[in-house]
């Protein structure tokens, strides 16, 4: 990974501190290729370098360090990174704080997709493009309300170089750029034929993986005029089961620090005539008879409790195919077309939960008043089950109607065209594209409200030994169909030159428009709006808008070491409103061997069609209930209910960036890249477990049973609060040669100084870095690496930290002997290389060498990690090899 370096103006020569960045300043993904060699050779020959347009500037430059702070992953670093998805490898940078998720998120309304969270500041506010243009968000939202680009569609083969723009952008690209821009250039030039393939497997078992890619390419732009390229990757990866993994097979981390039998279930069947002392059924084949003390429950007698972990998946399987075919032809010298059909397919299926249990709080969904309705789980009298001569409510799990399991089936494509011309002066270029996310997500064992009323009734089906009546699963199970997609249409143009001088160089000038269509119909399955489905889980979204924006930037040379960058971008929403986001950039070389720059800029979030158009959401959750009348600060089970607000406003933004880079020779360098950016009218939902601990001011919002216990709370999007947060980027590289031989110590770190926001509207703001409450967000995260080539060899060491983070969800109530501070964490990475074939490579790498499992923290739940930090993976070992025809 390396600094993007770009001038003033096109033509112009490197200077010693641009030369040396340009080189040096590399990511510890991997070690720096031969190309690297080759641009210095040129560089200190003089050669004047072709103008390129970088993220973070509508206008191109030579490749020289420039206004912004933008990071660069190229193909070498790709391939030696020992990474296999774009989600894979962005999750790994320091940069991605925190709240970013992949596919272990398996409870997740968009499950198996992935997203990235510049600075911790959630999926929604990072923007993902292609080739500099946006392509359409995962069909389905996360956490109900974040719209976000799933990396999983994106096919890291055909991927060139990644920029991330660490900076808020909203002046250059409008919306959702608040903390950055990740940018994918895709490979643009292919020559013949290349075959690559990777097999990889976790030493623990229990999962395995394989990889084919194909490239081809025919014709070159500059000589042939025209430029052909195809690409095509296939991935395929088993499926890991929490019951395949000593860290979560059994679910009892009584042995750790505030440890509890979390991954076990109390519900294998009771009678619940007193809720404050059930009396368990003589317990079922799967579950086993264990004191309720066990679960840190005050209730009397034991309860039929079972493991839920053999019904849980820790990474799911999936196949994956993504194509490429894209071209571009010169008409004439000034004239050039363009054109790119991306595409991917994938299939993914995962053990989300345990069976389906009914008792307390049972529910399904009324289409007429869009809210649910109580099922009682009460045997009559009569039933063959029921020892009273009264109705008797009572709690049971379905383990023989087995685990729920959820089929996600995903299609991604985006089309783009466009011409460019380019002048003496003056370069444009217009484009058209359409890019399309869809999803059909189908799970298969849930329940069915009617069949199960009608066992109820009849007595068809024996809850003490189901055994005796197996006829009635038929009718009991239920599979459900749920689509969700996500549309962009986009039409922009630009233009942009040098057309002037002014004082000490060039004016670049550069103005543009755009507009957008974009629509999300994310539904729920018939049997759901039927009332059929219990406990249903929903994520209704109907929504549509249409934008269009102007934006211009200026770049001026007040003095020979000084360049001003000027940006502006005015947007308007047909929902919200409009937006105008201002930038300044300055950049001082201050002598050879040091730079300095500063921007600062205004930004915004339009509100997602989740939060702002026809929304409705029903899902579930847990929180401390101080009030409940059996077992007071436990942690309970509750069903949310949420509504779009179509009178939000936009979130707004304000960004500081402070660089400093010292460079005194080319093997040598060493930057820092400060940062602040405050976030104002943040649209959230009320904190739960704020209005469960606060009735009083929230009433009418807080629904409880008959015994008191904790069952619905009610909620809405608001604009509510301000998140401030604070940090700095180290990069430093070294390199030392010795004969024939490289040495490059590489490092780059991310240190969060502060993340405040509050948890309810009017309320003071609260700290969360360092923490979980926000989601974990280590103040520290790191990676160094050790690089050694000769010859045809090359290797390399990296070392991954994660700090520790202080446990704000949980407390010592809930997890007696919880320890105040969830532990750091420390992996090693290895690659070696061999080129000594001809036309071809071999590689072996292996991902976490000493096998070391993440780090406890009793907020997981079932899982005893923070799934948005960490997986359970173990060591994993991949060979590969690739050629070139």
């Amino acid at each position: 990974m390396s600094l993007a370096l770009v001038s003033s103006r096109p033509g112009v020569r490197y200077r010693r501190l641009a030369l040396a960045l340009s080189i040096a300043l590399a990511a510890p993904l991997a070690q720096a290729d031969d190309a690297a060699a080759a641009t210095a050779a040129d560089a200190a020959a003089g050669v004047t370098l072709d103008a390129v347009q970088v993220t973070g500037t509508n206008l191109k430059r030579s490749d020289e360090a420039g206004v912004n702070p933008v990071l660069v992953i190229d193909r070498a670093q790709i391939e030696k990174s020992g990474k296999v998805t774009v989600s894979d490898l962005l999750r790994s940078l320091t940069v991605n704080s925190g709240n970013s998720f992949n596919e272990q998120y398996t409870g997740s309304f968009a499950n198996g997709s992935a997203g990235v969270s510049l600075r911790g500041l959630s999926q929604k506010n990072t923007l993902v493009l292609v080739n500099g243009y946006r392509v359409a968000s995962y069909g389905f939202a996360q956490n109900t309300q974040d719209n976000f680009v799933d990396l999983n569609a994106l096919p890291l083969g055909a991927i060139e170089r990644v920029e991330i723009l660490k900076d808020g952008a909203s002046a250059l690209y409008g919306s959702d750029a608040i903390a950055g821009v990740v940018n994918l250039i895709l490979r643009r030039k292919i020559e013949g034929l290349e075959v690559d393939a990777a097999y990889g497997a976790a030493t623990e078992g229990g999962i395995d993986q394989s990889s084919l890619g194909l490239r081809a390419g025919h014709g070159d732009s500059a000589k042939d005029g025209y430029s052909l390229r195809f690409s095509l990757d296939v991935f395929k990866r088993g499926r890991l089961d929490a019951d395949e993994r000593d860290l979560t097979r059994d679910g009892d981390y009584r042995d750790q620090p505030g440890g509890r039998l979390a991954g076990w279930s109390t519900q294998g069947g009771a009678y619940l005539s007193n809720p404050r002392a059930p009396v368990a059924f003589a317990c079922q084949p799967g579950t086993q008879s264990r004191p309720y003390a066990d679960f840190g429950s005050p209730l009397p007698g034991n309860a039929c409790a079972f493991n839920t972990q053999p019904y849980r998946t820790l990474v799911p399987d999936v196949e994956r195919y993504q194509a490429l075919v894209a071209g571009d032809v010169w008409f004439n010298d000034s004239l050039q077309g363009f054109a790119e059909i991306l595409y991917s397919t994938s299939h993914n299926g995962t053990y989300f939960s345990a069976p389906m249990s009914v008792g307390a709080g049972l529910r399904a969904y009324d289409r007429g008043t869009g809210r649910l309705v109580d099922i009682p789980a009460v045997l009559p009298v009569g039933h063959p089950n029921n020892p009273n001569a009264v109705p008797t409510p009572f709690e049971y799990s379905f383990l023989d109607l087995g685990a729920r399991y959820k089929i996600n089936k995903s299609q991604f494509q985006r089309t783009l065209v466009g011409l460019r011309g380019h002048g003496e002066t003056w370069d444009w270029e217009v484009a058209a594209s359409h890019s399309e996310s869809r999803q059909r997500e189908y799970v298969r064992n849930f329940l069915n409200r009617y069949a199960f009323e009608q066992t109820l009734a009849s007595g068809s089906y024996d809850f003490l030994n189901p055994s005796r009546t197996p006829g009635a699963l038929d009718a009991l199970r239920l599979s459900t169909r749920r689509p969700g997609t996500y549309r962009l249409s986009t039409v922009s143009g630009k233009v942009s030159g040098f057309p002037w001088q002014w004082r000490a160089g060039d004016v670049g000038v550069a103005a543009g428009v755009e507009f957008r269509d974009e629509a999300q119909d994310a539904r729920t399955s018939p049997q759901v709006l039927s009332g059929t489905e219990l406990r249903p889980a929903i994520n209704l979204i109907d929504g549509s808008r249409r934008v269009s924006a102007a934006f211009f930037e200026l770049s001026l040379k007040p003095w020979q070491q000084v360049e001003v960058q000027l940006a502006g971008r005015g947007d308007h929403y047909d929902d919200f409103g409009s937006a105008f986001s201002p930038k300044l950039g300055i950049r001082w070389q201050a002598s050879d061997d040091w730079l300095l720059r500063l921007n600062a800029s205004r930004g915004f979030r339009a509100p997602s069609l989740p939060e702002i158009a026809q929304s409705t959401t029903i899902s579930y959750g847990s929180v401390i209930d101080p009030y409940d009348p059996v077992q007071p600060g436990a942690s309970r089970g509750v069903t949310i209910l949420r509504a779009g607000n179509p009178d939000l406003k936009a979130e707004r933004s304000s960004n500081i960036n402070l660089g400093v880079l010292w460079a005194p020779d080319a093997d040598t360098s060493l930057g820092v890249d400060l940062y602040r950016i405050r976030q104002d009218d943040l649209i959230a939902p009320d904190n739960v477990q704020f209005v469960v601990s606060n009735p009083q001011t929230n009433p009418g919002r807080v629904t409880r049973d008959a015994q008191g216990r904790l069952q619905l709370v009610e909620n809405r999007y608001a604009n509510q609060g301000t998140l401030t947060t604070t940090g700095f980027d180290i990069e430093g590289r070294k390199v030392w040669h010795a004969g024939e031989a490289d040495w490059i110590l590489d490092g780059t770190w991310t240190r969060l100084l502060s993340y405040e926001q509050p948890q309810v509207a009017g309320q003071g703001a609260l700290e969360g870095a360092g923490g979980n409450r926000f989601g974990a967000l280590p103040k520290w995260r790191g990676i160094t690496s050790l690089a050694y080539g000769r010859g045809d060899w090359n290797a390399q060491l990296s070392w991954r930290y994660i700090g520790g983070y202080r446990q704000q969800v949980v407390d010592a109530r809930s997890n007696p002997g919880l320890d105040a501070k969830v532990d750091d964490h420390h992996q090693f990475d290895l690659y070696l290389g061999y080129e000594g074939l001809r036309d071809t490579t071999l590689y072996l790498s292996v991902q976490n060498l000493a096998d070391k499992d993440p780090p406890f923290d009793p907020a997981g739940g079932a899982l005893p990690y923070d799934i948005s930090q960490y997986d359970a993976l173990g060591r994993f070992v991949t060979v590969g090899f690739k050629h070139k025809f």
